[in-house]
C-alpha cells in the first residue's frame, strides 16, 4: 500500500480566508492555540521596548505573515523589519530580527523546525524568550548564548535593545 501525503504550499495558504489562525510549517497547516496571558504580557513588553528604540514604523506582532519559502510561512510573535515600509505593502519581507515567546505547544516546533528556515532565509537574530525557565537565547549564524535572572540578553542587529529576563518576566 503506498501512502502519499500532499505538502501545501503558499498558494494554499493565501487562499485560506483572512485571519486563519494558522503557519505554514514545512508544508503543513499548524494551528495553535491562543496565546496565554503571561505569553502576550511579555510579548508586549519586548513591543514597547523596541518601538522605544526604532520606532513603530519597524516593530511588527503577531499575526503578520513573513514568507520564508514555498512550503514556509510564519508567524513570529515580533519582529522587526531592517526599514520603515509604506503601510500598504502587501508582504513585509524577511526580518531582521525575530522573537518567537515560546509556550508549551510550540516550543519544540519554533526551536528546531522554524529556526534554521528563518537564518538560512536571512534573518539575522532569532531570539527565544521562554517564560516557564524564565530564559532569553539569541541565535545568529554564528552561534547562540542563553540568558538568565540579571544577565543582560543585548542585540547586535538593533542598537541599545538589551533586556534581562527579570525585567521581562517581572
Amino acid at each position: 500500500m503506498m501512502v502519499t501525503t500532499t505538502k501545501f504550499t503558499r498558494d494554499d495558504y493565501m487562499a485560506l480566508p483572512e485571519g486563519y489562525p494558522a503557519q505554514l510549517i514545512e508544508g503543513d497547516l499548524v494551528k495553535s492555540p491562543s496565546p496565554t496571558y503571561g505569553h502576550q504580557r511579555a510579548s508586549v513588553r519586548l513591543v514597547g521596548r523596541l518601538i522605544e528604540l526604532v520606532g513603530d514604523d519597524r516593530v511588527v506582532f503577531a499575526p503578520m505573515d513573513v514568507f520564508i519559502d514555498r512550503h514556509n510561512v510564519y508567524q513570529p510573535d515580533v519582529l522587526v523589519l531592517p526599514e520603515p515600509l509604506p503601510a500598504d505593502v502587501p508582504e513585509v519581507g524577511i526580518p531582521c530580527l525575530v522573537i518567537e515567546v515560546l509556550s508549551p505547544s510550540t516550543r519544540r516546533r519554533d526551536r528546531r523546525q522554524k529556526l534554521d528556515h528563518y537564518l538560512e532565509a536571512g534573518v539575522a537574530e532569532v531570539w527565544f524568550v521562554d517564560p516557564e525557565p524564565k530564559w532569553i537565547e539569541i541565535v545568529t549564524l554564528r552561534g547562540d548564548a542563553r540568558y538568565r535572572g540579571d544577565e543582560t540578553a543585548e542585540s547586535e542587529i538593533v542598537p541599545g535593545f538589551s533586556i534581562t529576563a527579570d525585567w521581562l518576566f517581572a
